[in-house]
């Protein structure tokens, strides 16, 4: 959402004015080559120069950012043509030095510029979050191809709950590349600052003076980063510097722990939910039922302008008004729970990168998630309120797990381990085929799939926004994208397991005109694989460097029995590949004379797989691509062989690499969550 903010007279906006660059600011010149390194150049620009310098001597901490791209193709022109500076009005300002084009021997200055905008820019709408941000915006006319753009800035200020204490993170690797990447920190020699590099970023160096100490790290045309796909979302692959004034953990709980302290009575209406809750039997069903009645009874958005976005609101204006973010809802939660005695309290966890969390330095900016950790009979569970409704047994609600979690209780001081996931058989899939005497007749062809913990949760969540109905018809047209006269004869929810979190549906079909002429008197039918194939994505050839990132931990099996109407033989196999913490089996056998059987399974028993185990991840993609079967069988007189003679083959049946349409795959992933 862009929304214009109205400016006083004479200002570029409220909190954006024009100065000079910062005397403390060191604006040393960078190389400007006619022709740069082509390992520099993307997009049709080789960006010169990333500076970016903080100072905090003065009252207001000072980020300083200068950038110049060098224009070389029409397309760079329209990337860098513009101006852009965020900052939030609440505790911060912009002053703006200089926005220039350099054109060979001319400087063009656009400082002056009267075309300066400042718009409310909700970056993150859609997902119901607010943060009352503005840009500052110049779109920089008459750019051309040979031009260097450059620009700089600074902003002032910091979150005041923070207590003005700096922490960022830099980088000094991109994807694309940057000729010049600097980064310096000036500080009074008496105030510490917390350093932490990783991946082998530039040496700092030091300079003091009248009290002040100046680091500085320069990274000169360093290579291009590329990282591995698929490695953990919290590994730290290129080379970064963490900077922190937090001295340690307990300091970061006891900012935020005051927030979710609250004197004032529940309302009414929470203390009635709070009575009927009490009169359960047990402590675990009290901590699920009042889990329960926050998940549906405040709708989730986040206003997260000035503090909004770090202390949670009243407990009074949360239920009045019957939304929240996080940190509302967990507010809520704890307040209903220590009313029920039970032994809650929030804690806070980064989403993304928790896993690796306990590397890092101490810092109030290392989280973006509030939730609850709630000990019952001794057992700690980690529960999310924001989560869609979850109405199974304390057990078998599917928990948090993000790695690492700072409580925010008395005494708190160190971040606590979450534990690993809980394994579960998370998805169980029959699968039954029956094949008529001739390729003229339909075939029929029936799943039935058990989901249960967080792919139960999932799917009853889908039902509840698009309605029984309104998701098998979606779940229809997928086959239909495959088997066009795909006709369904029923699709319903045959169990849910509101306890246990299991969730059993069965979708049944005829398909007519699916059996391919092969020539020969030769007809080919496929079956297809919604559920295990697509849960990994292939991985590049070579060696490996970082773990492979696995996804949800649990196990997938997969039945398919064929029916026929004729005697078939085929030729039994089985297949197995085991790692450390996957395991893939696959075997074909035959039951009858008119029946196969072919199952499926893969056991995923951790978040990532070792690096030197690449290769056996290649090979279990591999036979996941090959999940479909291809039933063949030779027709005479407008039917299927019944029997031939003795050593003769009634039928093939293999096992082949069939590549379903990316459409199908990525029906696939909807449909039933990709890991």
């Amino acid at each position: 959402m862009d929304q214009a903010v109205s400016v006083e007279p004479g200002q570029i906006a409220h909190g954006v004015t024009r100065a000079p660059a910062p005397a403390w600011a060191d604006v040393s010149p960078y190389a400007r080559p006619e022709k740069p390194n082509p390992h520099f150049v993307a997009g049709g620009i080789c960006t010169l120069l990333d500076d970016t310098q903080v100072d905090l001597t003065g009252p207001d901490r000072a980020w300083f950012s200068r950038h110049a791209d060098l224009v070389l193709a029409g397309v760079g022109a329209e990337r860098v043509a513009r101006f852009d500076a965020v900052f939030d009005p609440n505790y911060e300002r912009i002053e703006v030095h200089f926005i220039r084009v350099l054109r060979g021997a001319e400087s063009i200055d656009h400082t002056l510029s009267t075309g300066f905008e400042v718009m409310r820019r909700e970056r993150d709408l859609e997902q119901l979050k607010f943060d009352g941000r503005l840009s500052v915006h110049l779109t920089i006319p008459d750019v051309r191809v040979g031009d260097v753009v450059e620009f700089a800035y600074t902003t002032y200020g910091m979150r005041p709950l923070l207590g003005d204490r700096h922490a960022c993170w830099i980088g000094f690797e991109w994807p694309h590349g940057v000729v010049d990447v600097r980064h310096r920190l000036r500080r009074p020699a008496t105030r510490a600052v917390g350093v932490h590099a990783v991946n082998n970023p530039p040496a700092p160096t030091l300079h003091e003076a009248d009290g002040v100490v100046t680091q500085t790290w320069r990274a000169v045309e360093r290579e291009n980063f590329k990282g591995e796909p698929l490695a953990p979302p919290w590994l730290l692959q290129r080379a970064e510097v963490q900077f922190s004034e937090w001295r340690d953990w307990a300091e970061v709980a006891a900012v935020f722990a005051p927030g979710y302290v609250e004197e004032s009575a529940l309302p009414a209406e929470v203390e009635t939910e709070i009575a009927r809750i009490a009169a359960l039997p047990s402590q675990a069903e009290q901590a699920a039922a009042a889990l329960l009645f926050v998940q549906r009874s405040i709708r989730y958005l986040a206003i997260a302008m000035g503090d909004g976005g770090f202390v949670p609101r009243p407990l009074g204006e949360i239920w009045t008004t019957r939304y929240g973010d996080c940190k509302d809802k967990v507010k809520l939660y704890v307040a209903i729970a220590r009313r029920l005695g039970l032994d809650a309290c929030p804690a806070l966890v980064n989403t993304r990168e928790g896993e690796g969390l306990d590397q890092w330095l101490p810092s109030g900016l290392a989280f973006d998630h509030c939730i609850v950790r709630a000990n019952v009979g001794g057992k700690i569970y980690w529960l999310d309120p924001t989560c869609a409704p979850q109405p199974s047994d304390l057990d078998y609600i599917s928990q948090s797990c993000f790695g690492w979690a700072l409580p925010l209780k008395p005494g708190a001081d160190a971040l606590e381990a979450m534990g690993a996931e809980v394994y579960r058989h998370n998805l169980e899939c029959n699968e039954w085929i029956h094949l008529g005497e001739s390729p003229d007749a339909p075939v029929r062809y029936e799943w039935r799939v058990t989901s249960r913990g967080w792919r139960a949760e999932e799917l009853r969540t889908r039902f509840a926004r698009e309605g029984e109905v309104g998701l098998f018809k979606m779940y229809a047209e997928d086959l239909q994208r495959a088997w066009p006269k795909a006709k369904a004869v029923k699709q319903e929810i045959m169990r849910d397991d509101v306890a246990k979190n299991e969730i059993a549906t069965i979708e049944d079909y005829t398909l007519s005109d699916v059996w391919a002429n092969q020539g020969d008197a030769r007809f080919s039918f496929d079956t297809m694989d919604f559920f295990i194939r697509a849960i990994f994505f292939k991985l590049d050839p070579g060696p490996r460097k970082h773990p492979i990132y696995l996804g949800h931990v649990g196990k997938l099996t997969r039945k398919v029995e064929v029916q026929t109407a004729v005697p078939w033989t085929v030729t039994p196999w089985k297949r197995r590949i085991n790692a450390s913490v996957l395991t893939y089996e696959a075997e074909l056998r035959q039951t009858s004379t008119h029946m196969f059987e072919m199952t499926h399974s893969l056991d995923i028993r951790a978040w990532t797989l070792p690096a030197e185990e690449a290769e056996k991840y290649r090979e279990i993609v591999a036979q996941l691509e090959m999940s479909d079967l291809r039933l063949a069988n030779q027709v005479s007189g407008g039917k299927f062989v019944g029997s031939l003679k003795e050593g003769e083959s009634t039928s093939l049946w293999t096992l082949i690499r069939w590549l379903i349409p990316a459409g199908l795959i990525i029906a696939a992933l909807v449909r039933y969550g990709a890991q």
